[in-house]
């Protein structure tokens, strides 16, 4: 008798769980959704990097990151970055700037580039008593410069 119910009770539960109907809706991408991705770290609060044209002609590039907590310490290495034949992006000779910082770290530079492309990388680190927490980089977008 007890083989009987209890195969009788999962019988009934099985009924119940296969014939459970999901509704949904498939609407796709919103057609103004960003093209983007916004990142999640765990201690960086952001990571930024940019390159753009001056109005004189000149290059303004800028790298920055900051966490959450005020007792890390952050390291941030930028570096302007150009396209070699390959179409590797490599870094450029003596376009490199570091700072450092608790809580948060910029640098920023504006310098004169011949004709390519490029882009700003920065390469963030975050450390607590000397110990490497995380390590984020982040990107600008590829400026072309005429040559």
């Amino acid at each position: 008798m007890k083989k009987l119910i209890s195969l009788a009770l999962c019988g009934l539960i099985l009924c119940c769980t296969a014939t459970t109907t999901v509704f949904g809706e498939n609407e796709g991408v919103a057609p103004n959704a960003n093209s983007y991705v916004e990142a999640r770290y765990a201690e960086f609060s952001m990571v930024y990097a940019s390159l753009s044209k001056t109005s004189l002609g000149f290059y303004h590039v800028e790298g920055s990151a900051g966490t959450y907590d005020n007792d890390l310490r952050v390291d941030i290495t930028l570096t302007i970055e150009g396209c070699n034949s390959s179409g590797n992006y490599v870094p450029i000779d003596g376009f490199k700037w570091t700072a450092s910082d608790y809580y948060a770290a910029a640098t920023q530079a504006t310098r004169a580039l011949s004709g390519g492309a490029y882009r700003a990388h920065t390469v963030a680190k975050c450390y607590r008593n000397g110990v490497l927490l995380e390590t984020v980089e982040a990107y600008s977008d590829v400026v072309n410069v005429p040559f």
